[in-house]
């Protein structure tokens, strides 16, 4: 009698939910991936792939495809209201690990990895789980669209919000680690920004960038530093635009043209800055990656490194051994370091876009002119 496949279910098909995906199936599973969305999670701005998660793409054979999908990134200038170059950062001095570091299109990279595995695993889209019930052989997960299922894991990677996490392990609010910032993401004309850069505007406890990298339309991050933590209707997308609106009212440079945009916006994302922090990752015969157990916060720039490689080591540990309590032990005590080490830079990243007063935001220009 042969050996039973063993299979997992996969919360999420973005970055660090592909990237299981593959590995999983690499390794002999039955794969099957559900996404709330009509397809994979696309959108957002630019994204890099750092240090390790060079190996492991390089381990999955995508390393090229990546490359060749690198964008032609030049650099960051900090310009003023008149839109006068203060100071620039070129590219590989920004956050770089390596000279092989690649920055990307997010979609580019969740279309490079979803092709790894789109014919040989199966995909429930517009769809999610409600119910998660296990016990020490198995996980039966009830779907929004009424169907049940049994799998031998249940792999949560289905970001910070994660549904996976809340019906597991408690309440968001338990792991969430407020950063006193908000963000907004969002496509504009690409008349306003400047072909290959990135142009960054603050004011205190303002930001303002605007990428412009080879296409019609440029990508928008807009932050901004509070001291509260702002009531947000998910599902009020009005209502979230008005607190960018209301963020911003009275900001030079190209804003009110920014503002503008993004009250037409069909692709418009806020969220806060936050980390997640959680004392353990795994519990029973459910794991999490990515964002979903251990969001860095985008100023630390490895939010797409992180989820690559965590979802390499998990696979990896459940792969050499046979009792998942001890792959799980590894996966937990072994990643720790690596993403304790990496949330520990977001201060760093916030001081450098988010300065809090005009002196740091000179200061700042100063340095990088």
């Amino acid at each position: 009698m042969g050996t039973k496949v063993k299979s997992v279910l996969i919360s999420g098909a973005s970055i660090a939910g592909l990237t299981m995906a593959y590995w999983m199936k690499y390794y002999g599973y039955e794969v099957t991936v559900v996404e709330i969305g009509a397809e994979p999670r696309r959108g957002g701005s630019p994204i890099d792939v750092r240090g390790d998660a060079l190996h492991c793409a390089k381990r999955m054979g995508v390393l090229n495809a990546i490359k060749e999908a690198k964008l032609p990134t030049k650099g960051l200038k900090f310009v003023n209201a008149q839109n006068e170059v203060q100071g620039i950062m070129l590219v590989e001095e920004i956050g770089a690990i390596s000279p092989d570091d690649t920055e990307l299109r997010r979609d580019d990279l969740v279309d490079i990895l979803y092709a790894t595995v789109k014919n040989n695993v199966t995909c429930k889209f517009s769809n999610r789980i409600i119910r998660l019930d296990q016990n020490e052989k198995e996980v039966r997960v009830t779907f929004k669209d009424g169907m049940e299922g049994i799998y031998d894991f249940v792999i949560g990677a289905d970001g910070i919000h994660s549904g996976v996490r809340k019906l597991i392990f408690g309440e968001e609010s338990q792991f969430t680690h407020f950063l006193n910032f908000y963000f907004s993401v969002f496509t504009v004309d690409g008349k306003l920004g400047e072909q290959n850069y990135a142009h960054m505007y603050n004011t205190p406890n303002n930001m303002a960038t605007v990428y412009f990298y080879n296409k019609d339309s440029a990508d928008t991050l807009l932050a901004f530093r509070t001291s509260n933590q702002i009531t947000v209707d998910r599902y009020d997308i009005e209502g979230q635009k008005q607190i960018v609106i209301d963020a911003f009212k009275g900001i030079g440079w190209k804003v009110p043209q920014l503002l503008e945009e993004l009250k037409r916006s069909d692709n418009f994302y806020l969220d806060q800055g936050c980390q997640i922090k959680m004392p353990t990752w795994t519990n029973g015969r459910v794991a999490l990656i990515g964002d979903a157990g251990y969001a860095p916060a985008f100023p630390t720039g490895m939010g797409s490194t992180l989820a690559m490689q965590g979802a390499t080591v998990l696979a990896d540990a459940m792969a050499e051994n046979e009792n998942h309590e001890i792959a799980f032990s590894i996966y937990n005590e072994n990643f720790r370091a690596v993403v304790e080490e990496l949330q520990a830079t977001v201060y760093d990243g916030m001081s450098l876009v988010l300065p809090d007063t005009e002196d740091k935001i000179n200061t700042r220009n100063k340095v990088t002119k």
